[in-house]
């Protein structure tokens, strides 16, 4: 198939750089030096399961890349809204769109901007990967799934002709596992509630999961994070199990004690995070459905100053 992928960020390019491998033909939306970087040398894939190098075709926009079959988003939340146009176009063109941002909301943004629900996939990626320099990418850990499901309610999960279909065989031949989702919104709320919790208390922390676990608060802390995470997607009307917190909770017990979230890697390096939109987000839906979030205000808070402090030139 021809993809195009949409941020060409660790994970974009991971994403793309699987598929490009699998075989398929990819275009990466890039610019600046990682677009240089690309076009002069390919992309370079630093991973445990191998390296690897690949050379995908760089464009500005995705209406660039001509018709594609998939056009897959891996855009920053903040920065969804500057993509929708041309992202609306692709899917006009007959291009599935599969978006692998954080947030729960993404779909609905879409399709305020003009995407034809019909040509939209949920998608919940679990893959962690940070660019560490123009055109190169470290993979963090092996896991590589991602969940598929309808946006279109009455849209059979085991679709065999449209959407669903079309994004399970675009990953068969790459590392990366797509799998649909008998309850994509479930799915979704629990993976906010596991990035939305490692962001909160890595970011408050300021340091790896390994450290707050380490804690004698640490347990505690974090089954306060994920409560507050799912109780605002049940105060929303979804239909999220008691069971969820622990699903969440063995989920976070499994990373790795050095790891940490996109966010604190932002953070630390100076740049605009996702925060406002994974915890602030949710906390201004609280207080929408009237369900209190210290931990999510607080971190929302922190990680705002400290934002405002590097771009005023601070280092705090």
């Amino acid at each position: 198939m021809k993809v195009v992928v949409v941020g060409a960020g660790g994970l974009g390019s991971l994403v793309g750089g699987e598929l490009a491998r699998g075989g398929h033909e990819v275009v990466l939306v890039a610019r600046g030096e990682h677009r240089r970087a690309l076009e002069a040398s390919g992309l370079s894939v630093r991973s445990p399961t191998g390296d690897y190098r690949v050379h995908p075709r760089c464009v500005a926009t995705a209406d660039a890349a001509g018709a594609v079959d998939v056009a897959i988003l891996a855009v920053k939340a903040y920065s969804l809204d500057s993509v929708v146009e041309q992202t609306a176009a692709v899917a006009r063109e007959g291009a599935v769109v599969l978006p692998l941002l954080n947030g729960v909301d993404t779909a609905e943004r879409l399709q305020a901007g003009g995407v034809p629900g019909d040509r939209l996939v949920h998608g919940v990626a679990y893959l962690t990967a940070f660019r560490t320099a123009p055109g190169e990418i470290r993979r963090q850990g092996t896991h590589g799934r991602i969940l598929v499901g309808p946006v279109v309610e009455d849209e059979a999960v085991d679709d065999r002709a449209g959407p669903l279909r079309r994004v399970r065989e675009l990953f068969e031949p790459s590392s990366i596992e797509a799998v649909v989702s008998k309850d994509i919104q479930r799915e979704l709320w629990e993976k906010m509630a596991v990035v939305c919790s490692l962001s909160v208390l890595c970011c408050l922390a300021d340091a790896p999961i390994g450290d707050i676990r380490g804690h004698a608060f640490g347990a505690d802390l974090q089954a306060r994070a994920i409560a507050e995470v799912l109780a605002v997607g049940r105060g929303r009307g979804v239909s999220l199990h008691h069971a969820s917190e622990a699903a969440v909770g063995a989920t976070l017990d499994g990373f790795p004690e050095g790891f940490f979230p996109s966010v604190l890697h932002d953070l630390r390096a100076g740049g605009r995070t996702e925060m406002d939109a994974l915890a602030g987000s949710l906390a201004r839906m609280g207080r929408e459905v009237g369900v209190e979030t210290p931990l999510l205000d607080a971190a929302t808070l922190e990680v705002a100053l400290r934002e405002a402090r590097h771009a005023d030139g601070g280092t705090g």
